[in-house]
């Protein structure tokens, strides 16, 4: 069942005795992202919150309409950011940003965090990368500078997360304690040095941030983060790992004003510790979950579930066929069996599964798993699904997730030269980093991909996004020249065309919630969702992609402006 159906949205026997507003919005330049259109069509007819008509201007003058003239502007389908983490992302914009600095520079910059609120109870930051500190992330550095309260400071990638000494006395970590199923507290010949990986991050630091933070504290980081997504285009997003606290903010914010401003599917993050039991309850609760939100769609609903099944090749904890520089194989976060009997169960159900696999292990294991949920709960239309990141992924595994169906989920943002320099030192510099993120071969194989940014492990704008998918140039440093290196430089083959770059971040992201019969393309029939950009990077190059943060002026949803960017 799509969470993007139309139930709720119609209106009233009395309302309905009136015709439709109809509104021809013309003189635009409207991609449609429909397979196999390319062309960029004049005018689009709005009537009753869908699309009636697109084409040319002549033809669509003949419906009776109010007229918008987008005075030559480029219109693109809604954008639907088909990996995305809202509250955290919301959280993330009041935290100290330490993206690209140094560890002196983050020192300072907690001090002036600490000069700023100095009542604060603890401060967050976010975004450190490993080879930017310029040396080995360690809680004296912290402690240094804030002895006195705790301090957590998330990695890029959100699978470390760096604390001082009173923040691990805070979350109840020391010597003695075992890391979680999963996880590590990163310990030298002197004990603990206060990074934590993986599950020791989300089972003990994100656990007592998140008993510290209310449901009003909640429900402002939506309102913050539904605005940033509707001045980027976004009319729809998936949540991918849902939790109660949440998806409670996400429910009293829909009862609250009936409708949310963007469309909202999530994945019910399934945790590894326990039992077979215990994890078959987790997706029995996500499967009771989507039932009782069935009301609130299109607006909000459970869509499946997310397994976190490795890590990230920045610390060393993807699962890969093959050792990291340093000699270290690690497994995975769930064991292949484990996997397999949730997946077969959530299958069963009808949820959608979405595994994180960045190794090329853990996405050969995770299909597997999809495997003998075909095997064992027989063939089915519309199962949907999907593997998280796949960065470093055999060709073989890419072929074989296309015959199964199984979507690629990408995040183009994640190959920007500003996040490669540590991901290809881990891996050694070996021959696996001149395939690193192949986009182009699951367009050669057919495969079906959704984009997104992972926000707020990376920026949420889609427009440079987009660049650096169809460049493979930095969008997050704008200032960064083309790499000279070959190897570098030969990457850029995997350089997707502007219009599929496009329809991976609309019609594909549609196609991964079961939507696409309703949202992601610009056809009669379908919800006239979509943005009004103030640049053209069909005329004027993809260059104008790269520092596009503020281009959208106008974003539509259900044939409504709904968000208009006002002149400074």
């Amino acid at each position: 069942m799509s969470l993007y159906s139309d139930q709720g949205s119609s209106s009233s026997t009395a309302a309905n005795m009136t015709r439709p507003t109809t509104t021809l919005l013309t003189n635009g330049r409207i991609f449609s992202s429909a397979p196999g259109d390319e062309k960029l069509h004049q005018a689009i007819v709005v009537q009753g919150g869908e699309v009636v008509f697109v084409g040319e201007e002549k033809q669509a003058r003949t419906h009776i309409a109010k007229t918008v003239d987008l005075n030559g502007s480029v219109v693109l389908p809604g954008l639907i950011d088909a990996h995305t983490h809202l509250i955290m992302f919301g959280a993330s914009l009041a935290k100290v940003d330490c993206l690209g600095k140094t560890v002196e520079e983050i020192q300072q910059a907690l001090l002036e965090a600490r000069r700023t609120s100095p009542d604060a109870k603890m401060i967050l930051a976010r975004s450190f990368l490993f080879d930017a500190l310029g040396q080995k992330p360690h809680k004296s550095l912290l402690d240094a500078v804030i002895p006195d309260i705790p301090v957590f400071i998330d990695s890029a990638d959100l699978h470390s997360c760096w604390a001082n000494s009173a923040g691990l006395k805070a979350v109840g970590v020391d010597d003695s304690t075992e890391a979680p199923k999963g996880g590590e507290f990163v310990k030298d010949d002197q004990g603990l040095t206060g990074l934590c990986l993986e599950t020791a991050v989300t089972e003990y630091i994100w656990a007592f941030i998140a008993k510290h933070t209310t449901l009003e504290e909640r429900l402002a980081h939506l309102d913050r983060v539904f605005e940033e997504y509707l001045a980027t285009g976004v009319t729809g997003v998936v949540d991918m790992a849902m939790t109660a606290e949440d998806l409670e903010a996400l429910e009293v914010y829909y009862r609250r004003h009936q409708k949310l401003p963007i469309r909202v599917a999530c994945q019910w993050l399934v945790r590894p510790e326990g039992t077979d039991d215990s994890r078959a309850e987790q997706v029995r609760e996500a499967a009771a979950h989507r039932q009782r939100l069935s009301s609130c769609a299109p607006w909000l609903g459970i869509s499946g579930i997310k397994i976190i099944s490795d890590g990230v090749v920045d610390s060393c904890t993807a699962y890969l066929t093959r050792p990291y520089a340093d000699g270290t194989l690690p497994g995975p976060i769930w064991p292949a069996d484990e996997l397999t009997k949730v997946v077969v169960l959530a299958d069963s159900l009808d949820l959608q599964v979405a595994v994180h696999a960045i190794g090329d292990a853990a996405s050969e294991q995770a299909l597997d798993a999809f495997d003998s949920a075909v095997n064992v709960n027989g063939p089915r239309a519309a199962r949907r699904h999907r593997i998280e990141h796949l960065e470093v992924v055999t060709k073989e595994s890419i072929d074989r997730l296309t015959r199964l169906g199984v979507i690629a989920s990408l995040q183009p943002v994640h190959a920007d030269p500003v996040y490669v320099p540590n991901w290809r030192l881990m891996l050694g510099e070996d021959e696996r980093c001149d395939r690193a993120f192949p986009w182009t071969e699951y367009v050669d194989a057919g495969s079906h991909v959704a984009f997104g940014s992972d926000a707020p492990t990376a920026p949420h704008h889609c427009f440079p996004n987009l660049y650096t998918a169809t460049t493979r140039r930095s969008a997050i440093n704008p200032k960064l020249p083309p790499s000279t290196d070959p190897r570098l430089i030969q990457l850029e083959r995997f350089s997707l065309k502007l219009s599929t770059a496009i329809r991976f971040y609309t019609a594909g992201s549609a196609y991964s919630t079961r939507g696409e019969g309703t949202y992601g393309t610009l056809e009669p029939g379908k919800r006239a969702d979509f943005c009004v950009l103030s640049i053209d990077p069909f005329s004027q190059g993809l260059d104008t992609l790269r520092e596009a943060q503020q281009v959208v002026t106008q974003t539509w949803i259900g044939g409504e402006q709904v968000w208009a960017r006002h002149a400074d």
